[in-house]
């Protein structure tokens, strides 16, 4: 049974946030893509489509530039976030010594396949960094082929996927893996969350 894809689209103006209609009027016009729901939350809508498959119609650059014209911005789910991030590991310093704006530049520049979204450090660690890809098959495509950077070859071995483990939690009795907040059986009781 497929899934129904969700995918914040959080206000960029939050005092003046688009009403439901516009946004539903808006991306089943200029994207084409019917949404099944809108749940307003604190920071946006949560967008419901008829298929996960369907959420990556909402992170086009089209769709940006769409979504902007009313004043919202899609957030990319953390579990497609995973699927598009790798962890280089092992890394000469030389390379893991530049810049998080040189290494993106670099290797965005000197691999034809790949376009780098972000990429993360790690404190002070020289040997270790995260990439974020525009998209999940460039993942794929840097993990099976290797990195260039610099005329240093990130080899497949030194390049692991990052891991998406989905957490239920309630933050209200801070009980993990058992239900979610709206469904705290003692949702009177509010738990400290540096005491439990």
């Amino acid at each position: 049974m497929p899934q129904f894809g969700k995918l914040l689209l959080r206000f960029l103006n939050p005092r003046e946030p688009p009403d439901k209609p516009k946004v539903f009027q808006t991306i089943q016009k200029n994207l084409k893509l019917p949404l099944i729901g809108l749940r307003e939350v604190g920071s946006g809508y949560n967008a419901f489509t008829e298929f996960e498959s369907d959420v990556k119609n909402l992170l086009t650059q089209k769709a940006t530039n769409t979504l902007a014209s009313i004043g919202l911005e899609a957030r990319l789910p953390p579990k497609i976030r995973a699927q598009r991030s790798v962890l280089c590991r092992q890394i000469d310093s030389w390379i893991g010594g530049k810049s998080v704006d040189d290494l993106k530049q670099e290797i965005t520049h000197r691999n034809l396949h790949l376009e780098v979204r972000e990429i993360i450090k790690f404190g002070q660690y020289t040997n270790v960094f995260k990439i974020e890809f525009a998209t999940i098959n460039m993942a794929s495509h840097a993990l099976q082929n290797g990195i260039l950077c610099e005329h240093v070859k990130i080899a497949p071995s030194q390049i692991q996927q990052e891991k998406f483990i989905d957490i239920l939690i309630c933050f209200n009795c801070y009980k993990m893996e058992e239900h979610a907040t709206k469904d705290c059986p003692t949702s009177n009781l509010t738990v400290c969350s540096e005491c439990t």
